[in-house]
């Protein structure tokens, strides 16, 4: 059961809060977006999502935020990070397709310009196969801060890891481990897994490492 922001301890409701003024803030009136964020949260809070969930959004906003003098259009990316994983099923392949469409047609009855609208779902898109868009150099910060978990100590990188399983749980072990690995290797066969420089060189080295580390375990 979803819990409700009354049932909440006192530090999540905190934490709701910030996040619901941060989600209200894109819009010209704040307060028409309560309920959108109401349904975001809802989706986010699923039991279902182990990693893909507020805790994951509340991350990428907070390297976002790092990266705001170089990022060109803020309510953009901050709106694709709310919107990127909405829909979230690891039984199907158009998760990104599905998040996209909801983010058009929630945000176009919310006021958002047309030029912020396709920026949103521009990036939502890229998140398909993590890769760059043309001339848009506002993805390639999303997507950064979108894998920046891949760079994090041995600890965190770890309990990401298991979260991730426990979402695929329906997955037998040896298919599991066949796919797991292939995604693994697909990224650590790129020249850089990041592409803004600071991300490389702050989290490059430690990603590659935690990438090779899980791999054995799946061997």
């Amino acid at each position: 059961m979803i819990n409700s922001p009354e049932s909440l301890p006192i530090k999540e409701k905190d934490k709701t809060d910030a996040l619901r003024e941060n989600f209200c803030g894109s819009f010209k009136n704040p307060e028409e977006a309560v309920e959108l964020f109401k349904k975001i949260a809802e989706q986010y809070q699923s039991e279902n999502r182990l990693y893909h969930n507020l805790d994951h959004i509340e991350n990428l906003l907070n390297f976002l935020n790092q990266q705001k003098q170089q990022i060109n259009n803020q309510d953009a990316i901050k709106l694709a990070a709310w919107f990127h994983d909405v829909v979230y099923n690891t039984e199907a392949k158009d998760n990104e397709e599905q998040s996209a469409e909801y983010a058009q047609n929630h945000l176009k009855q919310l006021g958002i310009s047309e030029e912020t609208l396709q920026q949103v779902i521009t990036l939502i898109m890229a998140t398909k196969k993590h890769e760059i868009v043309e001339n848009n150099p506002d993805s390639a910060i999303f997507l950064d801060g979108d894998l920046a978990i891949l760079g994090s100590n041995n600890e965190e990188y770890d309990q990401y890891a298991a979260k991730i399983r426990q979402e695929y749980a329906w997955v037998p072990d040896d298919q599991y481990k066949t796919g797991r690995k292939k995604v693994l290797e697909d990224f650590l066969n790129r020249p850089r897994i990041y592409f803004t420089e600071e991300a490389n060189q702050t989290l490059g080295q430690q990603a590659r490492k935690n990438l090779e580390r899980e791999i054995k375990t799946l061997s």
